[in-house]
């Protein structure tokens, strides 16, 4: 959830590629709070990085046009009269690391296997009413996919090229089968794709060691072996970088960069993220559930101070739920820092006198560093906050999954390149129980009460006129930002550097739709 196709992608500007091509192993040190590597089960931003480095898709999107897709395993389409079923036929030359030929039966048992096991990223597919008896094998190279309504064809591909979509190798993950777990647990850290890499070794949380697929028959540079280390705090990846330790550091804050520019074999880059930064209320935590108090928060919050001085500047501020950049996108921008409009807000709800909430956020910078700045925030207006660490596991058991928290301060990007990415999860949430459609943000915050909102979402993504969809997104936008349970405080910059002898192979875009380095 928290956000989601998670590989960097480019618009334009890349690395040259010029000079120690003798290199074949890249090191990367990196927040990796990756679990299961499971294109079924994955939750994880990291985890759908790493997914897209094993697996190939049907289709996937140009790194230089996010609205038109392009062959990956499958080599044409086709969409019936009605537009909802879509035929895909399969490109004949393409091979498993297994060596296996991928088929029309591996397709069918990697949609089929989403269904059934019924992981949190499954809506990805269901969303459109696909069930395991609508994928459906034409013949050995060709699958039919039936969907419940015709639906905006950017929002169905958008979503056949994310993770959850990955194709698996059926032969090799029933060979490890267990207890009719359709290979579940072996997946957690093992690989059956058709994709650049293949998992060599992998112990969670600590180091993954990803080798070539030597079927794998896309051209690319010659990078044999990636080793990713989970190296939580940004200094000191910063740190192992100078030391040659590793050859790239994934998450650098605005310090850390600004003293390796001056290292002679050190690159350093910064460039825009499809992701918010936010803080979520829980509505049925009162008095939070009292827009006054929703709105008090708002205003006290220093949105200037958190990326001035936290960020150094490495972020944009932006108060909508669709960033900059992605069609849908609303500049509105009401709430600038006021402390006597807070306190009135406070007073109007009963509060004069504040009271006391928990904010829960990672323990690890520059979450907890936000999370000290709005307390210092929200203190000036009579608001007590307790801030409680949780390891990235623990906020996503107790916050996303149990609902039992107060506050918290978390992150949300891209499940796929299409406003209903960031609608659906924000917007969205048609029941506060567990048969809710969707159990994301919305569901998260119990932000549950508006029928109408969540009709518009849905409606949106079945409009065919591009006007009126982009219409759509502006009213669901304005209806968040007026009375749902966030504050949206920035859109982040990725900061990252790279040693000068491992450029060749790492992609630098000019806007970044995820969270894994582009691998080139």
């Amino acid at each position: 959830m928290i956000f989601c196709l998670f590989v960097a992608l480019s618009v334009g500007l890349f690395i040259a590629n010029h000079a120690f091509a003798q290199k074949d192993t890249l090191i990367i040190g990196m927040q990796d709070n990756s679990l299961t590597l499971d294109p079924a089960m994955h939750v994880q931003i990291s985890e759908v990085g790493y997914i897209d480095q094993l697996y190939e898709k049907l289709v996937i999107f140009e790194m230089d046009d996010f609205t038109t897709p392009v062959p990956d395993l499958a080599e044409s389409w086709e969409v019936a009269e009605d537009g909802r079923t879509w035929t895909f036929h399969l490109r004949k030359d393409a091979l498993f690391a297994s060596g296996n030929p991928v088929t029309a039966d591996d397709v069918v048992f990697s949609f089929q296997r989403v269904i059934k096991l019924t992981g949190d990223q499954a809506w990805l597919l269901k969303q459109f009413g696909i069930t395991e008896n609508s994928i459906v094998k034409v013949d050995g190279q060709t699958v039919q996919i039936g969907l419940e309504k015709q639906y905006a064809p950017g929002v169905f591909f958008a979503c056949l090229s994310h993770a959850i979509a990955g194709i698996l190798d059926q032969k090799l993950v029933l060979e490890h089968e267990e207890n009719g777990d359709l290979g579940k647990a072996w997946l957690v850290d093992h690989s059956a794709g058709s994709g650049r890499f293949v998992i060599s070794e992998r112990t969670p949380r600590v180091e993954t060691i990803l080798t070539a697929n030597p079927h794998y028959r896309k051209k690319v540079t010659p990078l044999q072996k990636v080793i990713v280390r989970n190296i939580e705090e940004p200094i000191e990846q910063a740190v192992y970088l100078e030391q040659g330790e590793i050859d790239l550091a994934w998450d650098l804050q605005q310090a850390e960069i600004m003293r390796l520019e001056t290292e002679a074999e050190i690159q350093t880059f910064k460039t825009p993220i499809l992701e918010l930064r936010y803080v979520a209320m829980n509505l049925w935590h009162p008095p939070l559930d009292k827009p006054e108090v929703r709105d008090a928060i708002r205003y006290a919050i220093d949105y200037d101070g958190i990326i001035d001085y936290i960020l150094q500047g490495a972020g944009t501020k932006i108060q909508t739920i669709i960033p900059k950049g992605v069609f849908g996108y609303n500049p509105a921008m009401p709430y600038q820092r006021d402390l006597a409009k807070a306190k009135q807000l406070l007073a109007e709800a009963g509060y004069a006198n504040g009271f006391e909430v928990e904010l829960s956020c990672l323990n690890f910078s520059p979450w907890l560093d936000m999370a000290l700045k709005i307390k210092a925030d929200l203190a000036e207006i009579g608001i007590t906050v307790a801030i409680k660490e949780l390891t990235y596991p623990e906020l996503i058991k107790k916050v996303v999954m149990a609902r039992d928290y107060q506050m918290f301060l978390l992150r949300w990007g891209f499940d796929y390149i299409d406003p209903d990415a960031m609608a659906k999860p924000f917007a969205h949430c048609n029941s506060h129980g567990e048969d809710a459609t969707f159990k994301i943000t919305a569901w998260v915050t119990h932000y549950c009460d508006n029928q109408e909102l969540t009709r518009l979402v849905e409606d949106a993504t079945q409009e065919l006129d591009l006007e009126k969809r982009e219409a759509m997104y502006q009213k669901i936008t304005e209806s968040v930002l007026e009375d749902g349970p966030y504050a949206v405080l920035y859109t982040p910059e990725k900061q990252f550097a790279v040693r000068m002898e491992a450029r060749d192979f790492v992609g630098i875009p000019s806007i970044m739709f995820g969270g894994f380095p582009n691998l080139r």
